[in-house]
């Protein structure tokens, strides 16, 4: 009887033991869980936002090319403009695609000193591919030399530019909240060339603009 006894209440000491073992590791577990599903996230934004470095690329160095030889061809900065447009359009819907299939974990704040270091990692990370990739496309805009007031087409590509940037960086911060705050200090050496790009460099005024999204 006592043995009956004793075999019925095994496996109830057992799952009580390995509890017992178990809950003092829950939190290192959690945050082992959480820091999988942030890295996750980061490196899907930052495979977006590299795959719009390169794409950006052949045009930013077109831009280059003809500003390198005075050119006033407005058609060849027009297709080099369009194309960082899209470019930037394309990096919008990936990084909104990803945002709808995240984790939901992935909101939750880190707590623990190094959680939060390594979540100041990954913004850094991400926020200085980011920063070069604005900085080289104002760089090349702002070497354009055509006299664009007189060419609103080229102004109001420029403006696409600026409003495309300002909505990536608006679902990279639903992503990855506190991206903005470090584009803030990397491009604050950068404040009045990005005015001058809000402004679409003559072009009319529109909706959306990085430099005040960044608050310069």
């Amino acid at each position: 009887m006592h043995f009956a006894r004793l075999a019925l209440a095994l496996p109830v000491l057992g799952s009580a033991l390995a509890l017992a073992l178990i809950a003092p590791l829950a939190p290192r577990l959690k945050s082992v869980d959480l820091r999988s599903a942030q890295l996750a996230q980061r490196d899907t934004v930052l495979s977006i936002v590299q795959t719009l470095q390169s794409d950006v690329a052949d045009p930013i160095s077109s831009i280059i090319s003809l500003t390198s030889s005075n050119s006033t061809d407005s058609s060849a900065y027009a297709s080099a403009l369009s194309s960082i447009s899209d470019a930037i359009t394309t990096a919008t819907t990936s990084v909104s695609s990803a945002a709808s299939k995240r984790d939901v974990r992935d909101g939750h704040p880190a707590s623990r000193q190094s959680d939060l270091e390594s979540r100041q990692s990954d913004l850094e990370e991400v926020g200085e591919v980011l920063a070069e990739v604005i900085e080289d496309i104002v760089d090349a805009v702002e070497g354009i030399a055509v006299d664009l007031e007189s060419l609103p087409l080229l102004g109001g590509l420029i403006s696409d530019i600026d409003s495309g940037l300002d909505t990536l960086l608006l679902g990279v911060e639903i992503f990855l909240d506190g991206v903005i705050e470090i584009l803030q200090g990397l491009l604050r050496g950068l404040a009045s060339a990005l005015q001058g790009l809000g402004s679409g460099l003559l072009a009319a005024e529109h909706v959306g603009s990085v430099s005040a999204l960044l608050g310069f």
